[in-house]
């Protein structure tokens, strides 16, 4: 990738084949490297280290300017964090010095135009900052849009504060309140206009004596007139969500999948009171939108399928998107700006966390401004394939696959995502790239009930904990053996939350299949689950959506023990190493400890790592060490050692 190692590269010849650019090349192609010398086989490279891979951010958001004439960003070193800025005549950076007290726990920023920035920042609320002086102005808890000017062409913005909304103009420095009255309670989301007047409501309704809930849409023509019902949908039926008003504020723009088997974007027709034309949509793949500037105009849509495509929703952007993409190949390439000046592209893959470069359309010059991750040596890092395998009643099942550097069958971690209505991504992941540099292949199966392939794969995984979900992973290492990936007597299966759950699951189900297994923040006690006090249970919505996946009907307790692990602890035969957050408020600690107590109980191989002050998640340096310490250790010890050779299959 010739253009990611240099600091600037041509890319006129891509535009031209895409039918941007005209005119003459304004810089020549760059010469050929002499190749290198033949040497000796360089030793093994050193495993990606866990503070390199899990490092802050060097720097992250960065957005360029309406005018193409600076970039910003936010820069981060541990905990701290301030703004920079480069000037992209020189993209010589320097740091943002302001009175504003959101500077130095700046979270992310947006231009609002090329004066000003709106710096969010994850402590105090919102500021504009003027990049220029000292200047600022506080924009209260939360910046909501940049406003169309006024009649006299003030610039104006809309903000929350104190539970109330305002609209602000540059010019006067006055405020005025506005109207956001629900029609009822409680309200769940708003949308106001392009002047700023709250004119779509959301609100939900859940039953008295039951956790029956129904979404409600509601419209008015202006704050003079009375609100009035668009639609209503029972919580868990296929609806319709607000995304945005259009541009003359006479339609709006929603996400749906009514009638299809994909989220999709449309155009909702507020005089018909009903959807119009598709915006963007993909046949197999859901889709989300893309929010690129403070005005909350959706630019594209990205797929959420195996591989992100980009989907624009103006002609003049789908063409650049395909001579960048022509330019940078396997990568995904995300696009903001003029497509007719300077543009930023923000490209990654499976290899490279990401980086930034800001592109000149007219000359076709690309160079490079800043590397997210810097520390990253990205020729070091292994490839995440894409394959496919068939599960046992027919249906296909995505994976991706990070092989090492080495011959012949190895040692393999069966990675599972939570959720489990979520699924893994093609880009650089920090854990598969640790595990694939100590010498472990790993395997990422999209089992059914993953999300963002469609609502009947998603689904298929409705009552199937423990069952045909299982057996989709199940199935792919029987095919990830067959197909020579994986000594069989070295495998061990890993995963967080969902994916603990399956990981402790696969132990107690196919306990002759995995030589190990690790859970981290894992689901133990699928009735517990139901019943315990978590942030999921504390709402009507999310005990709806729990229940759901466990299938249809009443929720049978004694089916939830067949397939719990805590009720079968007496099958595991491999050693567990079992980790978990003491604040986690989405699973609660007490499924691990209840499942280590159990093991113990009947004489299991089980290691326990309490974690102070985590939640669902691993946040504190200390605390990413010692677990990914205890995990690499903990394979190492059961899957690292050298087995006979076994024979690769074709």
């Amino acid at each position: 990738m010739p253009c990611l190692r240099r600091l600037r590269c041509n890319l006129l010849s891509f535009l031209f084949a895409a039918g941007l650019a005209t005119g003459a090349p304004a810089l020549a192609a760059g010469q050929t490297a002499a190749p290198a010398p033949v040497s000796a086989p360089a030793p093994a490279p050193a495993p990606l280290s866990i503070a390199d891979a899990l490092k802050w951010d060097t720097v992250t958001g960065l957005r360029i300017s309406p005018d193409g004439k600076q970039i910003a960003g936010v820069i981060q070193k541990r905990a701290a964090a301030g703004v920079v800025i480069y000037d992209t005549a020189t993209l010589v950076p320097h740091l943002l010095v302001n009175d504003s007290p959101t500077l130095s726990s700046a979270a992310s920023v947006h231009w609002f135009d090329n004066r000003y920035l709106v710096v969010s920042s994850s402590r105090r609320g919102d500021d504009l900052v003027d990049v220029s002086s000292k200047h600022f102005i506080d924009a209260g808890s939360e910046f909501i849009r940049k406003l169309e000017p006024d009649s006299a062409g003030h610039a104006r913005f809309l903000y929350f504060s104190d539970g109330k909304s305002y609209r602000y103009d540059m010019v006067t420095k006055e405020r005025q309140q506005m109207d956001r009255s629900p029609p009822e309670r409680p309200l769940v989301g708003w949308l106001s206009d392009h002047a700023g007047v709250a004119r779509v409501a959301t609100t939900l309704d859940t039953a008295f004596f039951s956790d029956e809930t129904r979404r409600t849409h509601w419209y008015r023509e202006s704050e003079k007139h009375p609100w009035e019902k668009l639609a209503s949908f029972d919580f868990l039926d296929d609806g319709w969500e607000t995304v945005s008003f259009s541009r003359d504020d006479k339609s709006l723009i929603v996400a749906s999948r009514q009638g299809r088997d994909t989220f999709a974007y449309f155009r909702y027709d507020l005089k018909e009171r009903k959807l119009a034309e598709m915006m963007a949509g993909h046949p197999t793949q859901d889709i989300y939108a893309n929010f690129q500037t403070v005005d909350v105009d959706p630019k594209f849509a990205l797929t959420a399928g195996i591989k992100t495509e980009i989907k624009w929703f103006t002609a003049a952007g789908d063409a650049l998107q395909r001579g960048v993409d022509l330019a940078l190949p396997d990568r995904i390439n995300l696009i903001q700006g003029d497509p007719q000046g300077q543009v930023l592209v923000y490209s990654y893959n499976d290899r490279d966390p990401g980086r930034w470069l800001v592109l000149d359309v007219p000359s076709g010059v690309m160079r490079l401004v800043a590397a997210r991750k810097p520390e990253i040596d990205i020729e070091k890092m292994l490839p995440k394939q894409i394959v496919e395998y068939k599960a046992r009643d027919g249906l296909m099942i995505p994976a991706y696959l990070t092989v090492p550097d080495s011959t012949g069958p190895g040692p393999a971690v069966i990675y599972i995502h939570g959720g489990p209505e979520t699924r893994d991504g093609w880009n650089w992941d920090p854990e598969v790239q640790m595990m694939a540099s100590r010498g472990y292949t790993v395997f990422q199966p999209q089992f059914r009930g993953s999300g963002g392939f469609g609502k009947r794969y998603t689904e298929a995984g409705y009552g199937q904990w423990g069952a045909a979900m299982q057996d989709d992973i199940t199935d792919g290492v029987v095919w990830l053996v067959e197909h020579g990936y994986a000594d069989p007597d070295r495998i061990c299966i890993y995963g967080a939350s969902y994916g603990g759950y399956a990981a402790l699951w696969g132990l107690a189900k196919t306990s002759t299949l995995y030589r190990c297994g690790a859970s981290f923040a894992g689901v133990s006690d699928l009735q517990g689950l139901r019943t315990d006090r978590s942030d999921t249970n504390y709402r009507a919505t999310g005990r709806l959506l729990l229940n759901r996946m466990f299938g249809p009907g009443p929720i049978d307790k004694q089916a939830l023990d067949r397939v719990s692990p805590l009720k079968n602890a007496a099958y595991f035969r491999a050693p567990v190493l079992i980790a978990h957050g003491e604040w986690d408020v989405r699973v609660r600690i007490d499924h691990s400890e209840k499942m280590v107590d159990a093991l113990r109980d009947k004489g299991k191989q089980v290691e326990w790592l309490r974690l102070d002050e985590e939640g669902h998640g691993l946040y504190h340096e200390r605390n990413q060490q010692r677990f990914y310490q205890a995990l690499f250790k903990f394979f190492d010890k059961h899957i690292g050692r050298p087995s006979p050779a076994v024979v690769k299959k074709n």
